[in-house]
């Protein structure tokens, strides 16, 4: 058991880091980089420091912490290094969601001093091993996880214990990453909340089962949990492999909810398409990613803030040396807006919109 630091008054003494080199024999700077994690500090020195101060009590002090992480943002240099965004989606299948999130992880990156690249792969072994090459040829220090095709096991993709790493999906199923990602349960309950106000009573959810699992079942959940509450009607939701017109139709002559929420304004479309349901009309329709051009109701998920949110965690691992996958992952979580759009009129506007079948969107 290691000896306390006591002061000549009897209190306690701090343990120092000028108390941590001279017991470790090294230099002050060798322990503030080493405790930092710092690439110059050899893996063995780093341990022997490590193990030293955790001996000695060594706690550091959050105010000389604060003073120098101040100083050293005052002396950065103007470019801190090259960060990339990779993805599997090629450009013909680039969709706004994702590009919203490459674009604010780019202007983030900016602020931020560090140069921004955008990387599609794809899963065979050459390819895979091309992106190695390539991460290593440019320098790369961090790598942000965009949105995939199809939920995925990257484990074998990149050296993670070389490059920091963020995820901005759960459609990684592996590696265990840190992630900035929308609040999905939050999102969709807040549109089932909306759509109560509005006066909608049966309202279903209408999902295929691929983007079911990307959310971690988040949207079904909220829609299910919500429908419960209070003793209201529960309407099962619709999750299909393959977008069947004579499913689509007997779900809803079956459970006839008065509105649906889709995970696009596409699929809002195309579900009201199927049905002969005209936008706005008697059943409302919502999405869990809209836009204010769009005109259909919902949630902005807001991927400019997800990707800058995404930015700013890599930037710190970096900036402390946090390199490899982490022990604990930790997901952070940016709540989404509520858009009105034409798509739900309202109880008390329904008739009079399902009457007139010219002129909606489709």
């Amino acid at each position: 058991m290691a000896k306390r630091l006591v002061s000549p008054a009897g209190r306690e003494a701090r343990v120092s880091i000028r108390t941590v080199a001279r017991m470790a024999g090294v230099s002050a700077m060798t322990v503030s980089k080493a405790l930092r994690n710092l690439p110059k500090v050899s893996a063995r020195t780093r341990a022997h420091v490590v193990r030293v101060a955790e001996k000695a009590g060594y706690k550091p002090d959050p105010e000389v912490a604060k003073l120098m992480h101040h100083l050293r943002n005052r002396s950065k240099r103007s470019f801190q290094g090259l960060i990339c965004a990779i993805t599997d989606r090629p450009d013909d299948m680039a969709h706004p969601y994702v590009s919203g999130l490459a674009a604010g992880a780019e202007q983030q990156a900016q602020k931020r001093g560090y140069g921004f690249g955008l990387i599609r792969f794809e899963e065979d072994a050459d390819h895979r091993r091309q992106l190695r090459r390539v991460i290593w040829a440019r320098g790369v220090r961090g790598v942000l996880l965009l949105p995939l095709r199809q939920p995925f096991d990257l484990t074998d993709l990149l050296p993670w214990e070389d490059l920091a790493v963020v995820g901005m999906t759960l459609s990684i199923l592996a590696p265990g990453v840190h992630r900035a990602i929308p609040n999905h349960f939050s999102n969709a309950l807040k549109i089932c909340r909306k759509l109560t106000e509005l006066g909608y009573r049966r309202i279903g959810l209408a999902i295929d089962a691929v983007q079911e699992l990307r959310v971690n079942h988040a949207f079904s959940a909220a829609v299910i949990r919500h429908n419960l509450a209070g003793h209201r009607v529960a309407v099962p939701p619709f999750i299909y492999e393959r977008l069947e017109p004579a499913a689509l139709q007997a779900w809803y002559r079956r459970e006839k909810p008065d509105a649906i929420i889709a995970t696009d304004d596409s699929f809002s479309r195309e579900y009201a398409r199927i049905l002969g349901l005209p936008i706005p009309g008697p059943v409302g329709f919502a999405s869990t990613n809209t836009t204010p051009s769009s005109l259909i109701s919902g949630i902005d998920e807001l991927p400019g803030e997800v990707g800058a949110t995404a930015l700013d965690l890599l930037a710190g691992m970096i900036q402390h040396g946090e390199k490899g996958l982490p022990r604990h992952p930790t997901t952070t979580e940016v709540h989404g807006v509520w858009l009105d759009g034409v798509s739900c009129p309202g109880r008390a506007l329904r008739g009079r919109a399902g009457g007139d079948r010219g002129g909606g969107l489709r």
